[in-house]
């Protein structure tokens, strides 16, 4: 039965809590019949395709979500203490606020700490995104709303559960160019110090480190570390006889999609996932603004999408949820499990269109439609 399954490739990207959308885009591609090879993501989409490749059905990823208490996860007095937060307030105060395009700005502002980041290399661009990629480390390091250890722990635990611990539990045979180890499951994350995206597990032997022994739990934790949100991952690496922290944030800062990490194949269809829909901010209270900070951040490394061939693109909208919506209720996570449904779906039926028009011509269809041939 298994021979039967249609062979594809997946690519999921960020979007924190709206990640639970792709649990519903998963239980419509098995009942499409779909099977993933390989599969790619970053943040969310980092967590739920590990979680996939280990495994998971989709029944189970279901029964996992309604049974995790994301609301104990309190937002409300944390940010009233959050320095970044206090400091946009200031900022605001001083008549510069515009909308999202102020919030750039402003964290493109040199910030001036004891504790600033010393940045080990030179950046490979310069200018406002460099500037704003210092100053993520900076407010990070003064205060994060988690310090993200749990998400790695839950993740170690659930992945054990399937037997995937270290990224040699998911490796497979079949490597290519854009996969020369041949690991099922990979992720991005981000060199705050090196303004580079990483790729692991395998960009992971930079810092000395074996990427068959990577624990994914490890790189789910680095893929995750939403600035603010999460305390950014320090991993010191050995220069001669002196050792210098690099910090690792989420991938989604420079690329929250990254369609780029797996080869395009004329056999096997490649499917791309993104979180579309921006929801409207209060910005009069500072749990509202550190959402807002967040979410124009992370939105900041979305790349335009490449027209690759065999691909399928599939734009989920959750608008009505915010990246940090914990307190998510059984209702609101119904609404994203049906929105990932309804959008791989929709786009099968537009792939299946468009490709009959590609075989056929326009007209020869328009004609069939009018009963003329």
């Amino acid at each position: 039965m298994e021979r039967n399954r249609r062979r594809a490739n997946l690519v999921l990207g960020g979007g924190g809590i709206k990640g639970i959308a792709y649990i519903g885009m998963y239980e419509a591609a098995e009942a499409k019949g779909l099977r993933f090879d390989s599969i790619a993501g970053v943040s969310a989409g980092a967590m739920v395709g590990a979680l996939i490749g280990a495994g998971y059905k989709a029944s189970e990823l279901k029964r996992i979500l309604y049974e995790t208490e994301f609301d104990k996860i309190n937002l409300r007095d944390i940010s009233q203490e959050m320095p970044v937060v206090q400091r946009f307030i200031e900022y605001c105060e001083n008549g510069r606020y515009t909308g999202d395009k102020s919030i750039e700005d402003f964290l493109s502002i040199p910030v001036r700490t004891e504790n600033h980041c010393k940045i080990i290399e030179p950046l490979e661009f310069a200018g406002q995104r460099r500037n704003i990629l210092k100053n993520i480390i900076t407010y990070s390091k003064e205060k994060c709303l988690f310090d993200g250890d749990f998400i790695e722990e839950w993740m170690y635990k659930t992945l054990l559960k399937k037997g995937v611990k270290t990224f040699a539990d998911i490796r497979t045979k079949k490597a290519d160019k854009s996969n020369p180890k041949g690991y099922k499951v990979r992720m991005t994350a981000v060199d705050a110090n090196r303004g580079k995206v990483v790729i692991l597990p395998d960009d992971i032997s930079f810092y000395g480190i074996d990427p068959d022994r990577l624990e994914v739990a490890k790189a789910i934790r680095m893929s995750t570390s939403v600035p603010f949100a999460f305390k950014p991952v320090e991993i010191n690496k050995m220069y001669g006889k002196s050792s210098k922290k690099h910090y690792l944030v989420d991938g989604g800062v420079l690329d929250n999609f990254p369609l780029w990490m797996i080869q395009p194949s004329s056999s096997i269809p490649l499917i791309g996932c993104m979180l579309k829909g921006k929801i409207k901010f209060n910005i009069l209270n500072p749990l509202s603004i550190l959402k807002k900070i967040i979410s124009v951040v992370h939105d900041y490394g979305i790349p335009d999408v490449k027209d690759y061939k065999n691909c399928c693109i599939v734009k989920i909208d959750t608008a009505n949820i915010s990246f940090l919506d914990f307190n998510l209720d059984d209702r609101e996570k119904e609404y994203l499990i049906q929105s990932g449904k309804r959008a791989l779906y929709y786009a099968f039926r537009r792939s299946c269109r468009m490709n009959i028009i590609r075989r056929y011509g326009f007209i020869y269809i328009l004609r069939r439609l009018l009963g003329l041939c």
